[in-house]
């Protein structure tokens, strides 16, 4: 009844106006859903060429250390970061994009202090090309699939090659490269990575460091292979000049019955421009398994051997033993053991708790 007599209101208020009034609200009308259309369609217009996003990790963690000399207790940092993000649309199937990320060292007075990441890039049909400072194919192919643990030094055995000696300022830092241009390709599991360092200050030719290796995600099971060259040159140390490296890496990790296990191993052959080669290599192995309530504990053993057979060697061995609750999908609290036993020297024994917060949110 009550729509009998809605009806019959519009169509005596339709009727009631003269013929020109209602031709000009009719065009008005239509006027103002095309201008309303058009806005639509600029919002997703801009919404699809370009991003722009915020995104950080703040991660302080509280630790005892006990070195058979000394205890301590110490405020750390597990790599808190912050960064800036961004892509375009430049084509239809072409895109440009950038990201900038910065340490927050929250151990340290909190300061803002040197750039982790500082690239940009262009993407497209054929694969990724990147030009800055930015993880190596040595990283994104080997280490980043042990690297599941909360401590700066994760993964272990990995983080000893990269900086347990001074000559390494002259070589092969397997964590970030900067002056690089890097390639990456894709397709159904298949990822082919390729870098090159060409800092005209350092090195040899063209090119001191080159860094390549493929990998497999077959789904069930995942396998990677990575090579580096590098010809050093340390701007403090000239000495370092022309030191040489190359490294073979592996990696493989699976999922049985819930349980994740990955290993990754380095073999790291070290000519320095004065001396006799060493041979090196790094061990690591890591496992998580998700538990109720959304608890999730991890372990992993690690063995790092610099070929060093004096009394000054730097060569370790170790394993931890980590229990994480999961507060929410951007918060996550841990407790973790960590013993470490080196070959020349007292062992370690580190107990840490830990809170970690992500945040992200887009700015366009």
């Amino acid at each position: 009844m009550r729509t009998l007599i809605l009806t019959s209101a519009v169509i005596s208020a339709s009727l009631s106006l003269s013929q020109p009034a209602f031709a000009d609200l009719e065009q008005r009308l239509a006027q103002l859903e095309k201008e309303i259309e058009q806005m639509r369609k600029s919002k997703a217009h801009r919404q699809h060429d370009s991003d722009l996003s915020l995104y950080g990790s703040f991660r302080p963690v509280l630790t005892y250390s006990d070195d058979d000399k000394k205890t301590t207790t110490d405020i750390q940092d597990g790599l808190s970061r912050f960064g800036l993000k961004g892509s375009t649309n430049v084509m239809e199937s072409t895109q440009v994009f950038f990201q900038g990320e910065w340490n927050v060292k929250i151990a340290d007075g909190g300061q803002i202090d040197g750039a982790r990441l500082a690239f940009a890039g262009i993407s497209g049909e054929y694969g990724k090309l990147t030009l800055g400072k930015q993880r190596p194919p040595q990283y994104l192919l080997i280490g980043e699939h042990v690297d599941i643990f909360n401590h700066r030094a994760s993964p272990y055995a990995y983080d000893g090659t990269a900086f347990a000696h001074g000559d390494t300022t002259a070589g092969f830092n397997n964590f970030f490269i900067d002056n690089s241009t890097m390639y990456d390709y894709q397709r159904n599991g298949f990822r082919f990575l390729a870098a090159v360092r060409t800092d005209g200050s350092s090195g040899e030719n063209s090119a001191d460091i080159v860094n390549a290796g493929v990998s497999f995600d077959a789904g069930v099971v995942y396998l990677a292979y990575a090579y580096a060259d590098s010809t050093g040159a340390d701007k403090v140390n000239s000495e370092l000049v022309g030191d040489k490296l190359e490294s073979n890496a592996f990696a493989i990790h699976t999922t049985l019955a819930g349980l994740y296990i990955a290993a990754a191993y380095q073999d790291i052959t070290f000519d320095p421009a004065a001396g006799k080669s060493v041979d090196r290599n790094s061990t690591d192995v890591s496992l998580a398994y998700p538990l109720p309530r959304r608890f999730k504990v991890k372990t992993g053993y690690f063995d790092y051997d610099d070929g060093d057979k004096t009394g000054s060697s730097r060569s370790f061995s170790g394993i931890n033993l980590t229990l994480e609750k999961q507060l929410a999908d951007n918060v996550r609290v841990h407790l973790e053991y960590l013993y470490q036993d080196p070959e020349s020297g007292d062992s370690t024994t580190q107990i840490s708790a830990g809170l970690r917060y992500d945040f992200s949110g887009n700015l366009l």
